[in-house]
Parts: structure tokens; C-alpha cells; sequence
């Protein structure tokens, strides 16, 4: 199960739109997971309030089921044409992977597809980006 503190590192600059490389900065942001389980699986949840500010369309809370070897989760997800444009919204279908790794670290991939005419100059297609998942230490209290 994924719980406790982790950083997620979301590496931009491996991105890709339609194969083509579209490198950016890359992000690594702490969060806290929970997992619960019962007789319907597992579903592994991080609150996601801070990327809020940044993008306030995007999901409030991350929740991943476990399928088969893997976390997923999948749904509308606003996406910037423009990092640093909040006005440059187009909407897109948003699914994450993460595999576990045996140092307990996971390793997956985010794929945002753009529908419509999708975003100036680019048009519409599938962004892929690589993205991990490492555990840290608990934040000191404040």
C-alpha cells in the first residue's frame, strides 16, 4: 500500500506530445498518502489542495485503485496550453500508472489526452510523462 510521506517527481523534462519531445521543468512535490482497503480493493488517496493555487480545475483529491500489478487512476483534467497561463484551459482525459519498485519507490507514467481542436499550434493528441514516486520522511510538526 502506498502510505506515509512521498515525493512525486514528475519529470517534464521527458515529455512528450504525439512522440515528439516537449521538454519543460521538472516538478517533484512531497505528499501524504492513505490507503484503505475492503472487500471492493484498495484505493490509495492524496490531497492535492496545494497544485490548487496553480491550477484550481484540477482534482482536490488523487484516488488510485490497485488493478492487477499497479496503482491507476484516471479522469477530466484541465490542462494548460500555456505553464504559466491559467486562462489557457483545454480539457483533457488524465491517467496515471504507478509500479512498485522492491526498494518500495514507484515508477509510472501520465498520459493526458487532448480532444477538440485541442491547443493553439498544437492541436489535439496525447502527452505522455514520466513520473515517480519515492518515500521520505515525515514532515517536521510546524
Amino acid at each position: 500500500p502506498l502510505y506515509g510521506y512521498y515525493n512525486v517527481f514528475v519529470d517534464f523534462a521527458k515529455q512528450t506530445f504525439n512522440g515528439t519531445p516537449t521538454p519543460m521543468e521538472s516538478k517533484t512535490f512531497p505528499v501524504q498518502f492513505t490507503t484503505q482497503c475492503d472487500v471492493n480493493g484498495c484505493v490509495a488517496t492524496f490531497d492535492n489542495k496545494d497544485d490548487q493555487a496553480r491550477n484550481p480545475g484540477a482534482p482536490l483529491v488523487y484516488e488510485y485503485r490497485w488493478n492487477n500489478d499497479r496503482w491507476e487512476t484516471s479522469g477530466d483534467y484541465p490542462y494548460f496550453c500555456d505553464r504559466n497561463d491559467p486562462n489557457s484551459v483545454v480539457t483533457a482525459q488524465r491517467s496515471d500508472y504507478w509500479v512498485p519498485r522492491p526498494d518500495g519507490s514507484f515508477f509510472g507514467e501520465r498520459t493526458l489526452v487532448v480532444d477538440g481542436a485541442g491547443c493553439p499550434g498544437e492541436g489535439p493528441g496525447t502527452h505522455h510523462v514520466p513520473i515517480s514516486v519515492t518515500p521520505i520522511a515525515a514532515p517536521s510538526p510546524t
